[in-house]
């Protein structure tokens, strides 16, 4: 099967785990459990779908329900109830996900000029821990370019193993854009966000059936998703951003909050 050329079936192929010495983030945000005049059958459809009720706030608003603090969920989507979700294969341990270094050895070409780009669409979305942090040496995540042959399509990443980051990210200059021209800088940018999206952990949307889901995606695919496969590779080229539901997966995936799925 065909996954947006950028071939990241990686499972035999996962990194080696290593060892970390970062320091415990202990800051912790106050998650005081709220579910006061929920109906007992809407708390029974949010289990459903994944969320702890547990550990997970639920707070009436006109419409619908707030969930989690952030995720609003309508009285119409409760009813449809939440049969697919955006997934994750692996996930890197809260601490290391709070400082990922990230090493461009991908040389002055539109690729290495696209990586910041790449770095910044996942740093920018607030209200998570998750922090990809660019260095000249010892990175968790080397972004190189493909040798000849090595891999087909635009790029390839690794996913986490062991709450390790994937260490490895190739990018292939050889391949051109959609339209048949080279790969811009902006293009390869949104490319290397996508790859990152794997070496945190992320599938493609459309196999949720493959990993473990997040709570409070949508159903079906999200069809504005970084992390789209190569049935429509438009999307990732042309994004402007990641896509409302990557926030608010990745915000569930690395937080402070007790319920985060990170350990």
């Amino acid at each position: 099967m065909k996954i947006f050329k950028f071939s990241m079936l990686m499972l035999l192929a996962i990194s080696v785990v290593r060892c970390s010495d970062d320091a415990e983030n202990d800051l912790q945000q106050d998650n005081a459990i709220t579910q006061q005049s929920v109906p007992l059958e809407v708390l029974s459809k949010l289990e459903s779908m994944g969320f702890d009720m547990n550990k997970t706030s639920v707070i009436p608003e006109d419409g619908g329900y707030v969930v989690d603090g952030d995720i609003f969920i309508t009285e119409e989507t409760l009813q449809e109830g939440i049969s697919s979700k955006q997934a994750f294969f692996g996930i890197v341990n809260c601490n290391r996900a709070g400082n990922i270094r990230i090493q461009n050895a991908l040389g002055n070409n539109a690729a290495g000029r696209g990586f910041q780009r790449g770095i910044d669409l996942w740093n920018n979305v607030n209200r998570t821990t998750l922090r990809l942090i660019p260095v000249t040496s010892n990175p968790d995540i080397l972004v190189r370019l493909s040798n000849p042959g090595e891999i087909g399509g635009w790029g390839r990443g690794e996913f986490p193993s062991n709450g390790v980051e994937g260490g490895l990210i190739l990018l292939n200059l050889n391949e051109p854009s959609i339209d048949g021209d080279p790969v811009t800088d902006r293009e390869w940018g949104n490319i290397l966000a996508h790859e990152i999206g794997h070496n945190i952990g992320f599938l493609h949307v459309e196999q949720e059936f493959f990993g473990t889901a997040v709570p409070g995606t949508p159903v079906g695919s999200d069809p504005n998703s970084i992390m789209t496969s190569g049935s429509n590779p438009s999307v990732v080229f042309n994004a402007n951003d990641v896509s409302r539901f990557d926030k608010r997966a990745v915000r569930r995936m690395y937080s402070n909050r007790n319920n985060r799925l990170c350990q």
